[in-house]
């Protein structure tokens, strides 16, 4: 039907303008003799003049919102109508969007104004001409590139991720006052969102699940404003593999892994794929398992991603962490999952542990897995200086079961487990220690294996599923035989030696 319709040309609305435009080109009409608006104006003068006819109808993006002066009122006032009429508009619902592009296409016929030269990254002359004026402007780019990871507007420039590498535009904003439109574009429907020279940081959320961290003076020395969001959108273990994100023999592992209900941290630096990776395991777990999330802002979004399932989806800000916490033990869960640890969600995520059902999950940026310890005992001490350092490193260290190393290759393209480690303490000592169950060889490109997880885990694993700790268990016994951890610390070691009798005899 589609190609039927684009064969007669009725796959999308008549415009004269356009038709017109067509009609030179096919002819080959002397167009020094046809008057029309493109022939005698640029895009930029062209959405000038959209803009002046409509502004009796659409609201400046430059305005502040206008609040209600009596919580009682019934109704918004005129401006708040099309604010958020626009606003709609600017996150791409699709209603709002039409309601726009006819009254821009109104006014392009009635002006007889067309032309092809505007962004081609913009569909129609029309929605350009919406963007440009009230939009995102060119930040549309990289709504129109979905395998995208990243954006980055620095200045008036536009950074595009593109395939795991930041590449500047050639195209980029106006003016400083473009930049402070759009932001205040996403700001607009977020209570308490405020961004100042008080205030230089910001942390938000777009209506599509991504992430809009903006900075300014005197934060920083020019105005920032990064999105991040997540692009996978099968969290299967499967698709995980087929991505090599782990190994498909590994599938079981990970599979039983999850539903032995270890708690667990998922940690690796910036765009290591940890909570799409988190994501992934909670996948595995019984459909039928109540789960609570606490995060500070709602990015994972996991109601969406499993819609068969009761999530409780908390949000909690620094201020009130104190009270979301205990309102968040008291629901009815079967595990717990906290979005990210970067401060006093710590507390909350260790509480979850020790008072909350077995399988708490959470997200942690972190280079080296050997030192989680003691630095989330750190981040304890910057919200409770006046505890006790052994005493949070103990709490600590008996809590967390298992870490989850991510990382990525340096050109993002590839994310990747590159360990399974299990977090110790020891009673006789009073120490703790970690232990890997898998680790990768960036050197070898091989994954080892260890079997020796302590027989407390081991124990308590079997008290949550006895068969998911026996495949577990013989999955590890079985890789063990084929690639052992101690053949690790032994190219660990040939490496250092090589390049050291290089040195020596060099």
């Amino acid at each position: 039907m589609e190609k039927i319709k684009q064969e007669l040309g009725v796959d999308k609305p008549f415009s004269s303008s356009e038709w017109l435009a067509g009609m030179v080109a096919v002819k080959g009409l002397k167009v020094d003799y046809i008057t029309t608006f493109a022939r005698k104006r640029s895009f930029k003068e062209i959405c000038s003049k959209v803009r002046e006819q409509l502004n009796d109808i659409i609201i400046d993006g430059s305005m502040e919102p206008i609040r209600k002066n009596n919580e009682l009122e019934e109704e918004y006032s005129k401006e708040n109508i099309w604010l958020e009429r626009q606003h709609k508009a600017v996150i791409g619902d699709e209603q709002a969007m039409s309601y726009f592009i006819t009254k821009i296409n109104e006014v392009l016929q009635k002006e007889n104004i067309t032309t092809n030269d505007f962004p081609k990254f913009y569909d129609t002359l029309a929605e350009a001409i919406f963007h440009e004026v009230w939009g995102v402007s060119i930040l549309h780019k990289w709504d129109k590139m979905p395998t995208s990871e990243a954006a980055v507007i620095r200045g008036t420039q536009l950074w595009l991720d593109i395939e795991g590498h930041f590449e500047k535009q050639p195209e980029e904003f106006e003016n400083e006052e473009a930049v402070e439109r759009i932001k205040r574009a996403f700001t607009l429907r977020v209570k308490d969102a405020v961004i100042n020279e008080q205030t230089p940081e910001l942390e938000i959320e777009r209506e599509d699940g991504s992430r809009i961290t903006m900075m300014q003076s005197p934060r920083s020395k020019e105005n920032y404003i990064m999105f991040r969001r997540f692009v996978v959108k099968d969290m299967s273990l499967e698709e995980q593999a087929s991505r090599g994100t782990i190994r498909e023999e590994d599938i079981p592992l990970f599979r039983s892994l999850s539903r032995v209900m270890a708690n667990t941290i998922f940690a690796g630096r910036v765009r290591s794929a940890k909570s799409t990776f988190m994501k992934t395991m909670l996948r595995e777990r019984d459909p039928s398992y109540v789960a609570a999330v606490m995060e500070k802002h709602f990015e994972l979004d996991l109601t969406k991603q499993f819609k068969d399932r009761l999530i409780f989806e908390v949000q909690a800000k620094e201020g009130d962490l104190h009270h979301a916490i205990p309102r968040l033990l008291r629901m009815e869960h079967d595990y717990i999952v906290v979005g990210e640890i970067r401060s006093l969600e710590t507390e909350g995520y260790l509480q979850a542990c020790e008072r909350g059902e077995r399988g708490a999950f959470s997200t942690y940026h972190l280079t080296r897995v050997e030192n989680i310890a003691p630095q989330i005992t750190r981040h304890l001490l910057d919200e409770f200086p006046n505890r006790n350092f052994e005493n949070e490193l103990e709490r600590v260290a008996r809590n967390i079961d298992i870490i989850v190393t991510m990382s990525a290759d340096r050109d993002r393209r590839r994310k990747r487990v590159i360990g399974v480690t299990e977090v110790i303490w020891d009673d006789k000592t009073r120490t703790h220690r970690t232990h890997d169950l898998l680790r990768y060889s960036p050197v070898t490109d091989k994954y080892y294996y260890s079997s020796q997880i302590t027989k407390g885990l081991l124990y308590l694993m079997i008290e949550e599923s006895l068969e998911d700790t026996k495949i577990l268990l013989q999955h590890l016994k079985r890789m063990e035989k084929v690639s052992p951890m101690s053949d690790y610390e032994k190219v660990k070691d040939q490496i250092i030696e090589s390049i050291l009798g290089e040195e020596i005899n060099g």
